[in-house]
C-alpha cells in the first residue's frame, strides 16, 4: 500500500498540466483534502517545485504534494455552463426575408340579402374620373343652293328664290358684283359699273327696323362721308319696307344710293341701287334704279 501512494502522486504530477487545459481556473473550485484531514477549497493555478499553487478566496497558498491525500475536482456550476439554447440561437440565424407589400384583394360585388329576403343591388365598382373630351366643332352652315336664273328680253327671272323684275335694256347680269352686298342673289348694272343694283337675301333674325338699321351701319362702313338724305316707310311687292336715300364717297367717286329693306316670311330682302352722283346722267340713272326696284314681284 505504501508503494501505491508514490505512483498516485506521479500520476497527478503528469495529469495536472492536462487538467489546466480542460478546466479553466475561473470555472472550478477544487476540493483539496490533506492527509491531516483538513480541506482547502480553491483552484490550482501552477506547479512550483514540489508544491501546488492554489488560488483561494483569501489569496494564494502553496500546498506540498506529499501533504495531499486527494484532489476532488468540483463540477462546473450552472452559471459557468453555456446556455445551449442561447448558443444555438446565436449560431442559427433566421434568413432575411424581404418585406412583402400586401395589396388589398379585389373582391367582386356581392349581392346582399335585404331584410325582406330580396337580393340587394350589387355595389357598382368605383370608376376613375374620365377627362371630358372637348366639344366637337360646330357644323358649318350649309352652303347656299346654286342660283338658277335667266334673262328673257327685259325681264330678269330668279328661279331659286322665286322673284322677277325689269332689266333695263343696257344693263347686264354681273356675277362678280354680288360681292357688293352680303348674301347677294343677283347683281345687275351697266357694263362700266357706274350704275349697279344688288338684291340680297338672308334669314330674318329680328324686326324690319333692326335689319334696316344693320344695313345702314354696313353702308356707313363702306362709304366715306356717308350721309342719309331721306327715310320713309313704303311697300314693295306687297310687303312693308323701309326706304332710305343716301350719299357717300367710294373709289374716288361720289355715289347716290337707294336702299329698301323688307321682310317676307322667314326671309329678309335688301335691294340696293347706286349710281355715280358726279355724272350729268344722275337723275336719269336714279329714275332707272327706282323703276327697276319697283318692278320686283315674288312668284312663290
Amino acid at each position: 500500500m505504501r508503494g501505491a501512494a508514490p505512483n498516485r502522486r506521479l500520476l497527478l504530477y503528469f495529469l495536472y498540466p492536462l487538467y489546466f487545459l480542460y478546466f479553466p481556473a475561473r470555472s472550478f473550485a477544487d476540493e483539496i483534502r490533506l492527509k491531516d484531514g483538513s480541506k482547502i477549497f480553491g483552484t490550482i493555478v501552477a506547479l512550483e517545485n514540489d508544491s501546488f499553487k492554489v488560488q483561494t478566496s483569501y489569496g494564494f497558498a502553496l500546498v506540498r504534494k506529499d501533504k495531499i491525500a486527494a484532489i476532488i475536482p468540483s463540477v462546473a456550476t450552472a452559471d459557468s455552463k453555456p446556455d445551449a439554447k442561447k448558443e444555438v440561437a446565436k449560431e442559427v440565424k433566421k434568413p432575411e426575408v424581404p418585406p412583402v407589400v400586401q395589396t388589398p384583394p379585389i373582391t367582386p360585388a356581392v349581392k346582399k340579402e335585404s331584410s325582406a329576403g330580396a337580393p340587394a343591388p350589387a355595389t357598382p365598382p368605383t370608376t376613375q374620373p374620365v377627362a371630358k373630351a372637348p366639344p366637337p366643332p360646330l357644323p358649318e352652315p350649309p352652303a347656299p343652293p346654286p342660283i338658277r336664273d335667266e334673262v328673257i328680253g327685259n325681264l330678269y327671272i330668279n328661279h331659286t328664290y322665286g322673284f322677277h323684275m325689269f332689266k333695263p335694256p343696257r344693263w347686264e347680269v354681273l356675277p362678280d358684283a354680288r360681292k357688293t352686298l352680303p348674301s347677294a342673289v343677283v347683281a345687275m348694272g351697266s357694263g362700266d359699273e357706274t350704275t349697279l343694283l344688288v338684291v340680297g337675301r338672308e334669314p330674318a333674325k329680328t324686326s324690319l327696323e333692326a335689319h334696316a338699321a344693320a344695313t345702314d351701319r354696313q353702308l356707313s362702313e363702306i362709304y366715306e362721308n356717308y350721309r342719309r338724305i331721306s327715310e320713309r316707310r313704303t311697300q314693295l311687292a306687297g310687303f312693308a319696307a323701309i326706304e332710305r336715300r343716301y350719299r357717300g364717297t367710294a373709289d374716288a367717286h361720289d355715289w347716290s344710293g337707294l336702299v329698301l329693306t323688307l321682310v317676307r316670311g322667314s326671309d329678309v330682302y335688301t335691294v340696293l341701287g347706286m349710281t355715280w352722283a358726279d355724272s350729268d346722267l344722275i337723275q336719269i340713272q336714279e329714275n332707272v334704279i327706282a323703276r327697276t326696284i319697283a318692278s320686283i314681284e315674288f312668284t312663290k
